[in-house]
């Protein structure tokens, strides 16, 4: 089963992504920049959903970590907002992020974003995320 690390400092957003995706894939969660680094490494994700607005933490910082890191720079991390400009998007692009989704969630949205990220990884097109 696919692993998924959902990086977000709101409870309530792990508790709707397992409702969600739960029976599909393997949840795990992490709720600040530590944990989510350390999640990463242990857990090893299969990708990781990563709020673009954690409180005290800046997600542009973690990102820039994990993308630096020998142990995580391979792992696909789609970025999660429920209000956020193009222009903020495209700043995560730049930076390594494999594909954007709206918060709340929508079953289907959430389902086919990570279908597609996890299809191009799996087969070795990587380099197009």
């Amino acid at each position: 089963m696919k692993r998924i690390l959902v990086a977000d400092d709101m409870p309530t957003v792990f508790e709707q992504a397992k409702e969600i995706i739960g029976n599909r894939y393997e949840v795990i969660t992490a709720g600040t920049g530590d944990e989510i680094m350390a999640q990463a490494k242990a857990g090893k994700p299969d990708v990781i959903l990563l709020d673009m607005f954690m409180d005290n933490e800046m997600s542009e910082d973690i990102l820039k970590k994990l993308k630096e890191d020998e142990a995580t720079k391979s792992i696909p991390v789609i970025i999660t907002a429920s209000d956020a400009s193009i222009m903020a998007i495209s700043r995560y692009y730049k930076m390594g992020a494999a594909d954007f989704v709206k918060k709340p969630f929508v079953d289907n949205v959430l389902f086919k974003r990570i279908d597609v990220v996890l299809a191009l990884k799996d087969d070795g097109h990587y380099d197009l995320i």
